[in-house]
């Protein structure tokens, strides 16, 4: 991993940053391999899971069965389900794996959750990680993992991560299949194709902005005909974070409105941040917000110091972002005075 940031993560251990960047590009090339089996078929020379080895084992003796117990459409379909079973058990796995191999400051090993569990029980995992001051990297997917590798569109899904090591501020990233991106309250980076982490100065080198489109999460109903009179295109979709990485950070769309799950799928709020984008909380009366105040909201929530406010507009400027606001907030009040509340309030912000 080539990093601009200190640390080798054995003769000097790495920090909150370089556990983030090890995190990220361990996850980004697993999606590769991942893509690639679908495609080329396994390395015939990669040792396969125990599970896996044991399940061959046995479709190789069912081979001699006159009626083997999975052919045609019943065989796809339990492939896929095995598939999607195994992503982020080996997707957890193998950054659990790439953080065992170095030090951290921190002077302990650290935890890594995803694999198993509810979000809920997952969020309090993290939490008593926090809380006994324990190292610990949350990775969390948003969006559907079977979807992206079923129709190869990477806005299908994302990976949110967040990493805490004692005596350091919260530290995010997100990755899709394309892209990794990770900051914490001062600084930023991008992977590139060729595996270097490099440092965001100064504004993003981005393609002006496109004004006539925006990111609009298929979950908050009722804004489509207001947002249509000031943006031609709406790009509606299942999983804001993908596509904010995607449309808004990496290409030339201003704005969106995003909705999360909950604190362990908003990595997205910190990485914004750090990359100059312009986060608005809807209940902050219009103040963007900064990286810092990024790191200290998804901090508190993280912590059960406060509740996560989920509904956010991230724009490529504050002009844009007040603005998208401004519309939520007019439509969101409207719908208040008709009474029509049940079809968007908070629970769906």
């Amino acid at each position: 991993m080539s990093k601009p940031f200190p640390g080798d993560g054995v003769k000097v251990p790495y920090r909150a940053d370089g556990i983030s960047g090890l995190s990220a590009s361990t996850i980004f090339d697993t999606l590769r391999t991942f893509r690639d089996e679908l495609e080329q078929g396994q390395d015939a020379d990669q040792k396969l899971p125990q599970d896996d080895e044991l399940r061959h084992v046995r479709e190789l003796e069912s081979l001699d069965d006159p009626c083997p117990p999975w052919n045609g459409r019943p065989a796809q379909a339990r492939f896929w389900d095995t598939f999607e079973a195994s992503l982020m058990p080996r997707i957890v796995g193998a950054v659990q794996k790439a953080l065992d191999r170095v030090t951290n400051t921190a002077g302990v090993p650290i935890t890594v959750i995803g694999a198993k569990g509810s979000l809920e029980e997952r969020t309090d995992d993290f939490r008593e990680h926090i809380l006994n001051s324990r190292p610990v990297v949350s990775i969390s997917a948003t969006g559907c993992l079977r979807r992206l590798f079923v129709t190869g569109a990477a806005n299908a899904a994302s990976l949110s991560v967040l990493v805490w090591l004692p005596n350091h501020p919260l530290h995010a990233a997100a990755v899709t299949v394309d892209s990794a991106l990770m900051s914490d309250c001062t600084n930023a980076h991008r992977l590139l194709p060729d595996g270097t982490w490099m440092q965001m100065l100064g504004e993003p080198q981005l393609p002006d902005p496109e004004p006539g489109h925006i990111v609009l999460p298929k979950s908050v109903t009722g804004l489509e005909d207001r947002l249509r009179r000031e943006y031609k295109n709406l790009i509606v979709v299942d999983d804001t974070s993908s596509t904010i990485i995607q449309a808004v950070l990496n290409r030339a769309v201003p704005a969106a409105i995003h909705v999360s799950e909950g604190v362990l799928n908003s990595a997205i709020v910190l990485v914004s941040a750090g990359h100059g984008m312009a986060v608005r909380l809807y209940s902050n009366g219009g103040a963007v917000t900064r990286p810092w105040d990024a790191s200290k909201i998804l901090y508190k929530a993280a912590t059960g110091s406060t509740p996560f406010v989920e509904g956010l507009v991230i724009a490529r400027d504050e002009v844009t972002a007040r603005r998208l606001g401004r519309l939520v907030e007019d439509e969101t009040d409207r719908f208040e005075q008709l009474g029509l509340t049940d079809d968007f309030d908070d629970e769906d912000l």
